[in-house]
């Protein structure tokens, strides 16, 4: 990046004519001319001109002088006069703002020049070369040959901090970003939009939208006077939207609710068969009690046996139901972790998997070499 702080001043001083006169003030040291390998120089010797007089011109061949008042070009040299004064103090902000102040009234070459040696050094590549672009655009004429040579030398430098994008768009009504700020909005008629502008080098992020598509793309580096095109093509939601699980086995919440199923299902067995089992037993101990020859079931190990079984089943019953319980839960808790899940992707996924889509699913390749001539069969499955 250009981050030289370059406090350099014009003695360059609009007539209220058609001409440009020169300050009658000694005559400054000029800029070095720059290296194109090397930033700019940090500072130079030239101070802007501080001649405030008015020269009039009555040649009229003056093309940036042409249909501007009197009255503007005075408006337009006083504004550029205050913006020379800051420059030369090193406050850039301000002097840039006074110098598209004075462009309102008069686009004269030298207060292009000078926005642009202001925005040089707030590192605004992009815009520090349209104002050059514009600077050089009569020639020498209304610079003075060595601010003419210094302005295209500041064009080669900022070329390598700056890229072309080349962006359009079908869609009606989609309104295209580049970087979040908005470029072009596609015509309802159907005509295309397109876009071509500067970026600084590197990432860039592009999106259409329009309610109900979208499109974002992330461009790559895009390196020093490339030109990244890009048509941007918008898709529907339900395009570009896809669904995932936590675990590809679906079938394993279902499983242990299954598994807590079944053991719910052994646990009231038991209960049920421990209920007979207790039947069982007051019906054996009500007929010991009504035999009169009987000394009772005290010493009756199989009654004994009937009760033991019916406590058992019991227990196991209940920690059936335990663990059918747990894993009820468990399988509810898997089951809603393992949901379906929407998402996004890209336009440039979508792009791709309808390439991968379009591909053959088998493709032959003839193969020859010196020993044997033969086909290369390749297929996914």
């Amino acid at each position: 990046m250009i981050k030289a702080i370059v406090r350099v001043g014009l003695c360059l001083v609009l007539s209220s004519g058609v001409a440009l006169a020169q300050a009658p003030t000694p005559t400054p040291t000029p800029a070095p001319a720059p290296d194109p390998k090397k930033p700019p120089p940090t500072k130079t010797d030239e101070k802007a001109g501080k001649d405030e007089s008015l020269q009039h011109s009555s040649t009229g061949e003056r093309p940036w002088a042409a249909g501007v008042t009197p009255e503007k070009q005075r408006a337009a040299l006083k504004k550029f006069q205050e913006g020379n004064q800051q420059l030369n103090d090193g406050l850039f902000p301000a002097a840039v703002k006074l110098y598209r102040e004075a462009l309102k009234d008069w686009e004269h070459p030298a207060i292009y020049y000078n926005l642009a040696l202001a925005l040089l050094n707030l590192d605004q590549p992009i815009e520090v070369y349209e104002s050059l672009q514009k600077a050089i655009k009569y020639g020498a004429a209304p610079l003075e040959k060595d601010k003419f040579d210094h302005a295209k030398e500041y064009l080669l430098l900022v070329e390598k901090q700056i890229a072309t994008v080349d962006i359009s768009c079908s869609k009606p009504g989609a309104k295209i970003s580049v970087d979040g700020k908005e470029v072009f909005t596609v015509s309802e008629d159907g005509t295309k939009g397109h876009y071509v502008g500067r970026v600084k080098i590197g990432k860039h992020t592009f999106v259409a939208e329009k309610p109900g598509y979208n499109a974002q793309v992330d461009a790559p580096f895009i390196g020093p006077g490339e030109t990244y095109r890009l048509e941007l093509t918008l898709y529907t939601a339900e395009e570009l939207t896809r669904y995932k699980r936590r675990w590809e086995a679906k079938w394993m919440p279902y499983a242990v609710i299954g598994g807590g199923v079944v053991l719910g299902l052994a646990g009231a067995l038991l209960h049920v068969s421990a209920t007979s089992s207790y039947e069982d037993y007051d019906a054996a101990v009500a007929k010991c009690n009504a035999d009169s020859m009987s000394m009772g079931c005290a010493n009756d190990g199989a009654v004994a046996d009937m009760r033991k079984s019916g406590d058992t089943k019991t227990t196991m019953g209940y920690i059936g139901y335990g663990v059918a319980g747990a894993a009820l839960v468990t399988g509810a808790i898997l089951l809603y972790l393992n949901r379906s899940q929407s998402y996004q992707i890209t336009a440039d996924d979508y792009r791709k998997e309808l390439r991968e889509k379009e591909q053959p699913a088998v493709s032959v390749s003839p193969v020859i070499a010196p020993e044997y001539a033969g086909a290369a069969l390749v297929g996914s499955f």
